[in-house]
């Protein structure tokens, strides 16, 4: 802990410097920008308060599947949803109501955290997946607060990490009260860091439970009119990097059929312009949704540079290439095209759900592609319509064969312990 307080000793330095460029860059607003350092705007809360703590949109959407649970189980609490950046935060507002707070989560700095404790009082933390910071851990362990990590997750990345600084994982290991693994090489990961075989439960990925967003079936069609469902592929989150291998690969597949369609989004929104600039390089045909446009029959590509409309481009495209996977960034969930029937191709990295790819690798429920001829080329076969149909229903099966929902969500808030 000394090696890495320390750390955050120096940083200090550069975080005024790196928040009013957040500002400026309208990554924060002031509210979200105060927020960070424990400065709220907010009423305080009147009763007990539990914390849930979902870092971005994706541990947003898996929180959303034990929020109305939560809700329901500790009605005499007040509830705080905390995120880590303001697409998520957007998104977190709309449960807003007299029981639910919503706020940005505190910088890791003792003086913040002391400060977000002092206000907050919190009795329990809920952190989903990957979010973990040792400073509010052991400071909320020391306001004897209970914590549970629910559907975590830890790449061989993270492990190394842990590994080579112990006595920062001991900190975090005797503090957490219950960790739900998402899976099995997950849980095998915690119980080589050294959790209490007592503290450790094995689930299924929450991720699994989220029900479907209502797509308006009028915007679909609309979509369809100009793309194609069966010549259109959506390209789901994609990073820097990425995105050349994907026109690359889009150029080779438009050599063996030229009406085929892309719609890109991207993970971070506020690239319009400079991925605008590359498929303009290529000479591709486009529109941009951020600018309300609509895509046309002439369009090659739709940028759909907005937050929040994912199921709207699943819905509208029979293929889904997952991004995050090309560079080794992690890769990003393949439950959420799944649920809206588009069909699954992915890279080589995907160490944030390395079990549940290997499965629908291993029975043929998507294909891994790693540079732009194997995506063209799976894209090819998918495009043939029984195949795709074989590969979706095994897709499901792997994805969402069994229902458990009542029952983890209900093991998982026993696990807090709390009167209520």
């Amino acid at each position: 802990m000394i090696k890495y307080n320390l750390f955050l000793f120096f940083a200090w330095l550069f975080v005024i410097p790196a928040g009013f460029i957040r500002l400026y860059t309208k990554k924060d607003t002031l509210i979200t920008f105060t927020n960070r350092f424990s400065f709220f705007k907010n009423s305080k809360p009147e009763k007990q308060t539990i914390w849930c703590h979902a870092a971005s949109v994706g541990e947003f959407n898996t929180l959303e599947t034990l929020i109305p649970s939560i809700k329901e189980k500790f009605k005499n609490n007040e509830i705080l949803i905390t995120v880590s950046n303001i697409v998520a935060y957007e998104q977190a507002k709309l449960w807003s109501d007299k029981q639910i707070h919503i706020a940005i989560a505190p910088l890791d700095f003792h003086s913040v955290l002391k400060r977000f404790i002092k206000y907050w009082k919190p009795i329990a933390l809920i952190t989903m997946e990957n979010e973990i910071f040792p400073n509010r851990i052991v400071l909320l362990k020391k306001a004897r607060c209970k914590i549970v990590w629910v559907n975590a997750r830890i790449s061989t990345k993270s492990m190394k990490f842990w590994e080579n600084n112990s006595n920062l994982k001991n900190q975090v290991t005797k503090n957490i009260d219950h960790v739900f693994a998402q899976d099995k090489i997950t849980h095998e990961r915690f119980k080589k860091l050294g959790f209490d075989i007592q503290k450790l439960t094995q689930i299924e990925n929450l991720k699994k439970f989220r029900a479907p967003q209502k797509v308006d079936e009028i915007h679909i069609k609309e979509i369809n009119k100009s793309f194609a469902y069966g010549d259109t592929i959506c390209i789901a989150s994609s990073h820097p990097g990425e995105e050349l291998i994907i026109l690359d690969a889009f150029k080779l597949a438009l050599q063996k059929k030229s009406n085929l369609k892309m719609i890109l989004v991207p993970r971070h929104p506020k690239r319009m312009k400079e991925i605008v600039n590359l498929i303009e390089e290529y000479q591709f045909k486009y529109s941009v949704r951020s600018q309300n446009e609509s895509p046309c029959s002439d369009n090659q590509i739709y940028l759909a540079d907005t937050i929040g409309e994912l199921p709207l481009w699943y819905s509208s495209c029979s293929v889904t290439f997952v991004a995050g996977s090309l560079l080794p960034i992690g890769g990003h969930t393949p439950y959420e095209p799944a649920l809206y029937s588009s069909t699954i191709i992915h890279g080589q990295y995907f160490s944030n759900f390395d079990e549940i790819y290997t499965k629908l690798n291993n029975n043929s429920g998507a294909i891994k592609a790693n540079n732009p001829l194997q995506i063209s080329s799976a894209w090819e076969k998918l495009r043939d319509k029984e195949y795709r149909k074989k590969t979706i229903l095994i897709a499901n099966n792997i994805l969402f064969g069994s229902n458990r929902k009542k029952e983890l969500i209900t093991c998982i808030l026993e696990k807090l312990n709390l009167k209520n």
